[in-house]
C-alpha cells in the first residue's frame, strides 16, 4: 500500500482513523510489511502490501476459502465481453461510465472487474476482498494499474474506508452479497459508503423460476462442499464439458441460463458451476420479498433493474452521514 493512502482507512469496527504504527519493509513509496494502529488501540498487519483489516468481529476468512482457491487456481483473462454485455451496458450505458470515478469494489475476488474499470478510466478503486486471495490480486492485477487500485483485505460488512476523506462515486457489489453472513447488515454498510449522488451497482441470487434446480443444487452441495478444492475444480470441469454443449441446443438454453450464463462461453460456465457447488459457508437464493426487505433496511431504492444487475440510490440522505 502507498504510505499516503492511510488517510483513506479507518478501523473496521469503531471507524476511528488509522495511522502507520510500524514499517518493517518498504519498496519506494509502498509499504510491504508493517502495522497500522487505530485511535482506539487496535493493531492491524500489512502483509505483501495489503492491509489486513480483520478481527474477531468480522466474517472469518475460512467461510470463503473455496473462493480464495478459485481466484488463485483459475485463469481469469477472459469474461470481459460478457461483463460489458450483461451488466455494464444495460445498467450504466457502457464502460465510459467509469471514467474519472472513485469506486469501491466490494468482494473484488480475482480483481479482474476492478482491472477492467481501471482500464476504462476509473480514477481510483478500492478493492475489498475477504479471502486470502487479496494478496494474489496485488501480484496479478495491480502491477498493471497499481497507481489506481488499493487492495484491502476486509469484510464488506465492516468496510474500513473513511468517507470523510474520500467521495465515492460508485459502490460495486456483483455476485457477492448472498455469500455474506448477514446480507441485511451488509447492505446497510454498503449504504453507509454512499452519498446522495453515489450509485450502487448490485445483484443477488434470486429464487424465481429456479425451484427445481435449487432443490437439486442444495442436495449436491451437501456432498461437494466437503470435496477438496483441486478435485472439485476438475469435477466442475467434467460437469461443464457435459452442460455447455447441451446448453447450445435451442430447447435447453432457456432452462440452463436461469442458473448459469452459458452464453458467455465454456470457461465462464465452468467457473459458474464451481461457484454454485463450492464449499463456501454462506450461499442463499432470495425471494422478491426478501430482496425488498434487504433494500428497505438499507434505505435504498431501485433506479434501474435488468436481468443481471440493479442500480440503486439512497432513499434518504442524512447530512451527518458520509459526505
Amino acid at each position: 500500500m502507498r504510505q499516503e493512502w492511510v488517510k483513506y482507512l479507518c478501523d473496521p469496527i469503531d471507524k476511528t482513523s488509522l495511522k502507520i504504527d510500524n514499517v518493517i519493509a518498504k519498496k519506494g513509496r509502498d509499504i510491504l510489511f508493517g502495522t497500522l494502529k487505530s485511535k482506539s488501540g487496535n493493531v492491524y498487519a500489512i502483509k505483501e502490501g495489503v492491509p489486513i483489516l480483520l478481527n474477531h468481529r468480522t466474517q472469518s476468512t475460512e467461510t470463503v476459502d473455496s473462493f480464495a482457491h478459485e481466484w488463485k487456481g483459475f485463469d481469469f483473462d477472459y469474461g470481459k465481453n460478457g461483463w460489458v454485455k450483461d451488466i455494464v451496458r444495460p445498467v450504466l450505458g457502457g464502460t465510459k461510465y467509469f471514467k474519472n470515478k472513485i469506486i469501491i469494489d466490494c468482494g473484488s475476488g480475482s480483481g479482474r472487474q476492478s482491472q477492467w474499470m481501471a482500464e476504462a478510466g476509473a480514477k481510483f478503486i478500492f478493492c475489498i476482498e475477504l479471502s486470502d486471495a487479496a494478496r494474489t490480486i496485488v501480484k496479478k492485477v495491480t502491477n498493471r494499474i497499481r497507481n489506481k487500485v488499493f487492495v484491502i483485505q476486509a469484510d464488506i460488512a465492516h468496510i474500513p474506508i473513511n468517507t470523510k476523506n474520500v467521495k465515492v462515486d460508485l459502490v460495486y457489489c456483483i455476485n457477492v452479497i448472498q455469500h455474506t453472513k448477514n446480507p441485511k447488515s451488509t447492505m446497510v454498510e454498503l449504504s453507509r459508503m454512499m452519498g446522495k449522488n453515489t450509485d450502487l451497482l448490485f445483484n443477488i441470487y434470486l429464487q424465481k423460476g429456479r425451484k427445481y434446480l435449487l432443490s437439486v443444487l442444495n442436495c449436491l452441495r451437501k456432498i461437494t462442499r466437503y470435496v477438496p478444492y483441486s478435485l472439485l475444480k476438475y469435477f466442475c470441469f467434467v460437469v461443464a464439458v457435459v452442460v455447455y454443449p447441451v446448453s447450445l441446443l435451442p430447447f435447453s438454453t432457456k432452462h440452463l441460463s436461469r442458473f448459469v450464463p452459458v452464453s458467455h462461453g465454456f470457461k465462464e460456465t465452468w467457473l459458474d458451476i464451481y461457484d454454485l457447488l463450492g464449499s463456501h459457508e454462506y450461499q442463499k437464493f432470495y425471494t422478491e420479498k426478501e430482496l425488498c426487505a434487504i433494500l428497505n433496511k438499507a434505505k435504498l431504492k431501485m433506479v434501474k433493474r435488468t436481468r443481471y444487475a440493479f442500480l440503486l440510490k439512497k432513499k434518504i440522505y442524512n447530512d451527518h452521514e458520509g459526505y
